[in-house]
């Protein structure tokens, strides 16, 4: 049986073209950190670790929690081959946490080697199943009650087996667990499991068995676990479905509509990514997580309620939703994370902010065209991610919230219209490109207590005239105020040394700039172009570039004036 489910949904957010911000978005780091013995994969914003791969021998206690730089995190995970090949690894002990194991981490080890080790064809560590040898197991398998996690592999070379019982015990089915095991047709999840990973069960016979999708739904037991080109647009989902395996409807291109079952409390990564003419989902009220990539690119979608218990929007979560207009979060929301709503192209206005609300993420916001303005955001917000509303190009007012410390990197960057920001009185920072292309920004109030103004900051701000630069800015860094055309007046702070390059660079209107003692370096081109420039008076002693103020600009009379002691 062709089924029309897609195995990959591609992420818009960071694989394609960005001119306001990058040619191409970078890969996600990886953040390694080594404790004790160990090399761990850690994710410093849910404060978890993977064990990476290592060389190690003897006995192996993997702990709880590792502490990096005066941080807990918590192991979930032994990564893909991280022990693989350690001969002489004898013993392993795993802690209680662990979530996901694969059984290529431990293959070649002393330990996997050894016959003792194995029990009635099994290999166990602690309560997590490794390895399941095929004798033990010709047709049905039960995996042992208490059994918390099955690693990615252990019923690999099980060819002969046609049920597998699943205990309440295991909380998580991982991806590809039983993928391409052909001759299992039967299974029975615990009521336990709470999360299927994707394509756990592709290619098994159970897949293939028409009787087992009713109206193009896969099921097992009380799981969606797939649809496929059977699927009705106008679905109705069994009432006493309990969880939906990721990507169950990715790349459906008939589902139009679907209610989810009350029962369901988390909508899984990737569920309805690449759903185009999906346009009508109902959620229930307590649902608590609406995963990465859950309707990435349903581009039917126009208006969603998310539901008052949510406690976690992942990454993308609605990148694409082209049609998608207004938008209101319940209340316990903390965080809006990495993209969430990227792209979203008709969205217009954020209805309600979560009350409890304290940072948006990076890009989560970003090339939302017809967003017209951020006020009234949560006074918990304390970080707002690098290019959250970068691209917005209908933006034309932002209130900041007062709790916030940085403007951070490309914040509004290519926001056209964007005539009017009030900036917090404590802000310490304006960073990178924050402002560059803000067209119509004329009237700025910057911080008293501004330390930092980072390149390009308001590179191209045309309409820009008043400012008033804060007293603690050593450094006014390159190319800040590059093209800023309607600038004509410029009081250097009084301990500002060093102007780098470009840093005034196509300002023509520019007429009187008034140095100050502490200045002491002017670097190139810095005031190149700024055409009714005529006269400068500098501090003695202050080094200028040859090319500071044009290269070969004979119009410009500098003059160097004693410094008072």
């Amino acid at each position: 049986m062709q089924t029309f489910l897609k195995t990959i949904c591609i992420a818009a957010f960071f694989g394609v073209a960005m001119p306001i911000l990058a040619a191409k978005q970078p890969q996600q780091q990886v953040v390694r950190a080594h404790y004790e013995d160990l090399t761990y994969i850690i994710n410093e914003k849910q404060h978890t670790a993977v064990v990476d791969v290592n060389k190690v021998d003897g006995v192996l206690d993997i702990p709880e929690i590792i502490i990096v730089n005066d941080s807990d995190y918590t192991v979930v995970g032994i990564a893909d081959k991280a022990f693989k090949g350690c001969k002489n690894l004898e013993s392993i002990t795993l802690p209680q946490t662990i979530k996901q194991v694969y059984r290529s981490a431990f293959e070649g080890t002393a330990f996997y080697k050894d016959t003792l080790n194995w029990n009635h064809g099994e290999l166990y560590i602690d309560s997590v199943l490794i390895s399941v040898c095929p004798d033990s197991c010709k047709t049905k398998y039960h995996v042992r009650p208490g059994t918390t996690v099955i690693a990615v592999g252990a019923l690999m070379d099980c060819k002969t087996v046609t049920q597998v019982w699943i205990p309440g015990s295991v909380e998580e089915i991982a991806a590809e667990t039983f993928r391409n095991h052909k001759h299992l047709r039967k299974f029975h999840i615990g009521e336990g499991v709470k999360r299927i990973g994707k394509n756990a069960f592709l290619g098994t016979a159970a897949w293939e068995n028409e009787g087992n999708w009713k109206k193009g739904v896969f099921y097992i037991d009380t799981c969606i676990i797939a649809a496929n080109e059977a699927i009705k647009p106008n679905v109705v989902i069994k009432p006493e479905s309990r969880l939906i395996a990721e990507g169950a409807f990715a790349g459906n291109k008939t589902l139009r509509s679907i209610t989810i079952p009350q029962r369901i409390t988390e909508i899984p990564d990737e569920t309805f990514c690449g759903c185009p003419d999906l346009k009508s989902v109902t959620i229930p009220a307590h649902v608590k997580r609406i995963g990465r990539l859950a309707f990435a690119d349903c581009q039917s979608i126009k208006k969603i309620t998310l539901p008052a218990e949510l406690k976690e929007l992942g990454k993308q979560a609605f990148s694409g939703c082209i049609a998608l207009q207004e938008i209101s979060f319940p209340k316990g929301l903390k965080e809006i994370e990495d993209g969430t709503f990227y792209r979203c192209l008709s969205l217009g206005k954020v209805n309600v902010w979560p009350e409890q609300l304290r940072e948006i993420g990076v890009g989560a916001f970003r090339e939302c065209s017809q967003l017209l303005e951020v006020k009234k955001l949560p006074a918990k917000v304390k970080h707002l991610g690098k290019g959250c509303f970068a691209g917005c190009e209908s933006l034309q007012e932002a209130v900041l919230p007062d709790s916030l410390a940085e403007i951070s990197a490309h914040l509004f960057d290519g926001c056209r219209s964007l005539a009017s920001v009030k900036v917090p009185v404590g802000v310490y920072s304006v960073d990178d490109y924050a402002f560059r292309g803000c067209i119509k920004l004329d009237d700025l109030k910057l911080p008293d207590m501004l330390f930092r103004i980072g390149e390009y900051a308001f590179a191209n701000c045309t309409d820009l005239a008043h400012f008033r630069l804060s007293d603690y800015i050593h450094v006014i860094e390159e190319g800040a105020f590059y093209g800023c055309t309607n600038i004509e007046k410029l009081d250097i702070p009084l301990k500002t040394k060093t102007i780098e390059k470009k840093v005034f660079m196509g300002c023509k209107l520019l007429r009187e700039v008034n140095f100050h003692s502490d200045t002491q370096s002017i670097a190139e081109s810095a005031f190149e172009n700024c055409n009714y420039l005529k006269k400068v008076f500098l501090p003695e002693g202050t080094e200028v570039h040859p090319n500071a103020f044009g290269k070969g600009n004979k119009t410009i009379q500098i003059n160097f004036v004693p410094v008072k002691k």
